[in-house]
């Protein structure tokens, strides 16, 4: 895992481990509830300039990397979505799947069976956009591995979430400093970088439908 760091309210930044090509990141106990506004529309830019290299389904046994006892797997919510991750027992973290971070931060939703039965009629296998795993869509619409369903990136929820962020981060921000130079080319390296092109979304495990989101929210952007 490489390190980031996000602002974080009202403390010090927060330094959080991220693996692009497990696509998931490890939080310390409460740290996903003290991200900023603004540190959550980064942790989203992020997850969306990712190019994992090889992806694979998670083990069945997850070590805590603090130590090393087997981590459970935990259903959450937030006021009304459901969203799991893998929580040490004894509190030291939770190794958290980005699209599960999405999940919760209200940026992905699950298909609908109308959607689905839309979806098998163009594709036979999707991938697993929780865990890597290819999901047969003529047997289920549930990961045979991890047990998440076949979620999509909607465009119109990731508008409603980006707006309310960014208000929110407005709101918390008025009284700050203005950006640095320094700071205005970094946001602005960053922009350029979710601009190229994504990686293949297929591949012999099947369609990746978070990557072919993102894909498509950039066609939409772009315009």
């Amino acid at each position: 895992m490489r390190s980031t760091l996000l602002a974080r309210a009202p403390l010090a930044p927060l330094p959080v481990d991220v693996c692009d090509d497990c696509q998931a990141m490890w939080l310390d106990a409460t740290e996903s509830q003290q991200m900023t506004p603004g540190a959550v529309l980064a942790m989203f830019r992020m997850i969306a300039a990712s190019k994992p290299q090889a992806r694979r389904a998670y083990r069945a046994l997850l070590p805590c990397p603090r130590c090393t006892t087997p981590l459970s797997l935990t259903q959450d919510i937030q006021h009304t979505t459901r969203f799991t991750y893998f929580r040490c027992r004894y509190g030291h973290g939770r190794f958290t799947p980005y699209v599960q971070f999405l999940r919760e931060k209200n940026f992905i939703r699950p298909i609908d069976p109308q959607e689905i039965e839309r979806l098998k009629s163009v594709v036979t296998t999707v991938r697993c956009v929780s865990c890597g795993a290819p999901v047969p869509l003529d047997r289920s619409a549930v990961c045979p591995y991890c047990g998440a369903p076949v979620m999509l990136l909607d465009p119109q929820a990731v508008d409603r979430a980006v707006a309310q962020l960014q208000s929110a981060e407005t709101k918390r921000t008025a009284s700050a400093a203005p950006l640095s130079p320094e700071a205005v080319m970094a946001i602005a390296s960053v922009e350029r970088e979710l601009a190229k092109d994504r990686q293949q979304a297929m591949g012999e495990s099947g369609v990746d439908l978070l990557m072919l989101g993102f894909r498509a929210l950039d066609h939409l952007l772009a315009h």
